[in-house]
């Protein structure tokens, strides 16, 4: 099961740091009487870094729906893994000058406060919890022994934020659950779009392999995870990463490289300071091409449709507008054609060479989009192409991107015939399995030179 929670990570590094500061001062005052850090100035800046390279290479993603004992265990490991690396440290560059106290008790009352507010984390969830908030409506398909026992998990330990709404299986069930059975397997389209499902656990043997992925490809046409808790371990052909819930292995189909927080804060990164240059340098070039299309055309610089991003959301995209303004009701319902009258003169330029779509870094820096990723598509279109083309929402999984490994390819622009919507989908969900932070860079490096091939593999 997968929390959403994406700006965990970035919040408690600025909050691990914060209080980092406060146990490296508490810890000079208990051996000193002071708040003078003297000869100490240069420890508290390495400690920050060797933390932070701690959490970013145990690539352990921030999630509160695992049980307290299991963030406390986590705690020890770390503190574990701090402690030995600050003592290399020592010994490597001989800081005996400095005192042991001040430098392990810096890192001791570090995981102390941070345990604190762990608690209060936890009891803050505890509360809203128990409300009715920050939790996920789940639909366990099978009602047997494996999905009573997720059941009764998830109902006993309301921190762990998840709601089942009910089963759907095709066998008979104990009266213990009877109520609590929605349908058969075959319903769990109607199931999810009438229950507002946002996770589904599969909990049936993995013999009954026909059922599992007829689940699996209905939850991911809806854009949805699914997880596991198998009998044995065989597993269907989706990239996995197995967990542990409450001593159980839980398998999560479609894990993705940019799932792990480390990923997601290298991209976002690499995002702001490239989409933050290409500003600046072309500030003047933008201003340019703003006053040309005032001048040319009646109507506004930018034109701003809605389009579909992340997770299935909608955001406003900024283009420049390269056509006629249109006043007809259904407007934003048309595609683009080959010769399509409604572009402007200036407008085709731009169009030809992919000026127009250069408004979409201010996007990118509000994080809407990122630089790389799958192209952003109408809501009209994304529903065609959903009912269409298989797989076609896990594209969301990630950002939608300027330029994408599709574009890159020969797959760009119109989207009318069957091979160009299967293509594109193809090459995005491609894109999004074999991500990397070089395979960014080298598709930036194509749409530079204008590098486009038929092939994709």
């Amino acid at each position: 099961m997968r929390d959403k929670q994406s700006g965990l990570f970035a919040f408690f590094l600025a909050y691990d740091i914060l209080i980092m500061v406060v146990a490296f001062l508490g810890s000079i005052y208990l051996k000193y009487n002071s708040l003078q850090p003297g000869n100490y100035t240069i420890f508290l800046p390495l400690v920050i870094v060797l933390w932070t390279l701690t959490r970013l290479f145990t690539s352990r993603n921030l999630k509160f729906r695992e049980g307290l004992i299991t963030h406390f265990r986590e705690q020890v490991v770390d503190m574990v893994i701090m402690v030995g690396i600050v003592s290399s440290v020592v010994l490597i560059f001989e800081l005996r000058l400095y005192s042991r106290t001040v430098l392990f008790g810096t890192i001791t009352l570090f995981f102390v406060f941070r345990n604190i507010g762990l608690l209060i984390v936890y009891r803050y969830l505890f509360y809203m919890r128990h409300k009715g908030r920050h939790v996920r409506r789940v639909l366990i398909i099978g009602a047997g022994r494996i999905g009573k026992r997720i059941y009764k998990v998830l109902s006993k330990d309301p921190t762990l934020g998840y709601l089942v709404v009910g089963f759907l299986d095709d066998a008979q069930v104990d009266d213990e659950l009877s109520d609590h059975v929605l349908g058969r397997v075959d319903d769990i389209g109607r199931v999810i779009e009438m229950d507002r499902i946002e996770e589904v656990v599969l909990a049936i043997p993995l013999t009954a392999a026909e059922k599992i992925r007829k689940v699996i490809d209905v939850s991911e046409f809806y854009g949805l995870r699914v997880s596991m808790v198998p009998d044995y371990y065989r597993l269907v052909q989706r990239t996995f990463e197995a967990r542990n819930l409450a001593g159980m292995p839980l398998v999560s189909f479609r894990e993705v490289a940019l799932d792990k927080s480390m990923n997601k804060v290298l991209k976002r990164v690499f995002d702001m300071l490239f989409a933050f240059g290409v500003l600046v340098v072309l500030s003047p070039f933008l201003f340019l091409i703003a006053v040309i299309i005032k001048l040319t055309s009646p109507g506004p610089v930018f034109y701003t449709p809605t389009r579909i991003g992340l997770q299935g959301k909608e955001f406003t995209c900024l283009k420049f507008r390269s056509m006629i303004v249109d006043s007809s009701p259904n407007h934003h319902l048309k595609s683009t054609e080959k010769d399509d009258p409604r572009i402007t003169r200036v407008g085709a330029y731009l169009r030809k060479h992919s000026l127009d779509e250069l408004p979409q870094f201010i996007n990118v820096l509000t994080g809407e989009m990122s630089v790389v990723g799958p192209r952003p598509h109408r809501k009209a279109l994304n529903v065609d192409m959903q009912n269409e083309v298989s797989g076609y929402m896990l594209r969301h999984y990630v950002k939608p991107g300027i330029t994408g490994w599709a574009q890159v390819n020969g797959w760009r622009g119109p989207t009318e015939t069957k091979e160009q919507r299967e293509q594109r989908t193809l090459h995005d969900l491609w894109y999004v399995e074999n991500w990397s932070f070089f395979l960014d860079i080298r598709i930036i490096f194509m749409t530079g030179i204008g590098r486009s091939k038929e092939n994709a593999f």
